[in-house]
């Protein structure tokens, strides 16, 4: 029998290859059964119809192209899945949408930055004439304590912290999902409908104190945070507190920065067991059926820089535009920053201790002010200053 005709030769590959200058060939890829005007037309009906549904059911862009086999259907998440990692310092965590995130201990430093130099180099600071950016250590002690997370209904999770201390900072970030060899081609449907905010439905803290827990733009708080010791929390930070939740602390909070706003109508309270030095809120606070805000002595008692994207005490002299002049006029600190409303409705209360030593700025409007409770004003109260500054009405 004579040897095959294409023994000894190869058919040249047709793959699709870049030119030499590193540039994609000039052509349209069409696939075999759809022609131009199909093409154009289907093209045209997605965008005007931006649903991920639509675009898979007509699989453009194509969900699995050259890929290695799989199950093709979609997984029906029912309860929150998560993976102890670094021997109980941190965990992964899917949501019931998909979404990937990193709950983790960290360590803050007991110095203070208290010069340019020093904050010139992080956490890790101190005060002398040497810049601190030359004196930071390149690696991070372990962090104190470690952390579990559970599943809970409505596909919420639960947090406990064990072992914690002061110098223990709890952070919740979102992970990116990976690409998968052989899937760079293929269009991640999955993706499409993930909210990338953890519902938090429960934090408790064991120890009784930590330095602070972060979440400012990847979880929302639903249910109780109980920190009961008596040392000072430096920043509680969420993307919004819903009906549910409530926060008890036994010692003073510096920052409590909420990006979204705060809605509590189910008589859950936030709790603060001494000072409250800064409370920032992007959106409204919304107070019914008997929930309350509760300060146990001074609002603004020791002004706060801004920390991570959050504004500090000194947000209305940043915004003051003097430009090209020398100005003496000064904006005063603030003990809450509010950017939307407040109301406070029958039945609720927002309720300051014992004194205000910053005014509440509220850029909207209030109701309920004669439910916001402040029995005095600190000697060091600035001048001419209302305690509730606002750009709104005031309606009691």
């Amino acid at each position: 029998m004579s040897d095959s005709r294409t023994d000894g030769r190869r058919t040249p590959s047709r793959a699709f290859r870049p030119a030499i200058d590193s540039r994609l060939e000039d052509r349209m890829l069409l696939t075999a059964k759809m022609s131009l005007h199909q093409y154009l037309g289907t093209s045209a009906a997605l965008l005007k119809n931006p649903s991920a549904r639509l675009a898979r059911n007509v699989n453009m862009p194509q969900w699995v192209k050259n890929a290695p086999k799989f199950n093709r259907e979609f997984r029906t998440i029912h309860a929150a899945a998560t993976q102890t990692i670094r021997g109980g310092k941190a965990i992964n965590v899917v949501s019931v949408d998909g979404t990937k995130y990193r709950i983790q201990l960290g360590y803050i430093s007991n110095t203070v930055a208290t010069t340019a130099g020093d904050g010139a180099g992080g956490t890790y600071t101190q005060t002398s004439t040497t810049p601190a950016s030359v004196i930071q250590p390149s690696t991070y002690p372990m962090p104190i304590g470690v952390v579990r997370a559970y599943a809970m209904p409505g596909g919420k999770v639960g947090i406990i912290v064990d072992g914690s201390t002061a110098n223990t900072q709890l952070t919740i970030n979102p992970l990116p999902s990976a690409i998968r060899k052989g899937y760079a081609h293929s269009y991640a449907y999955g993706q499409a409908n993930q909210g990338h905010l953890l519902n938090v439905g429960q934090i408790t803290v064991n120890s009784g104190q930590i330095g602070s827990i972060e979440g400012f733009h990847s979880a929302d708080l639903s249910g109780p945070i109980v920190v009961s010791g008596t040392s000072t929390v430096d920043r509680i930070a969420f993307n919004s507190i819903q009906p549910g939740a409530s926060i008890s602390t036994g010692g003073s909070v510096n920052t409590l920065d909420v990006l979204q706003g705060i809605n509590l109508n189910t008589g859950s309270s936030i709790e603060i067991g001494r000072d409250l030095n800064l409370l920032n809120a992007g959106g409204d606070i919304n107070l019914s059926n008997g929930s309350k805000i509760t300060i146990g002595r001074d609002l603004g008692a020791i002004l706060q820089p801004p920390k991570g994207t959050g504004s500090g005490s000194n947000v209305l002299s940043l915004n003051q535009a003097v430009v090209g002049t020398t100005s003496n006029l000064s904006e005063p600190s603030v003990g809450a920053y509010l950017q939307g409303a407040l109301n406070v409705n029958a039945g609720s209360a927002f309720v300051i201790g014992r004194q205000i030593d910053q005014p509440i700025y509220i850029i909207g409007d209030v109701t309920g002010a004669s439910r916001v409770v402040i029995p005095g004003i600190s000697p060091n109260f600035p001048a001419n200053t209302n305690p509730i500054m606002n750009v709104g009405t005031i309606t009691a």
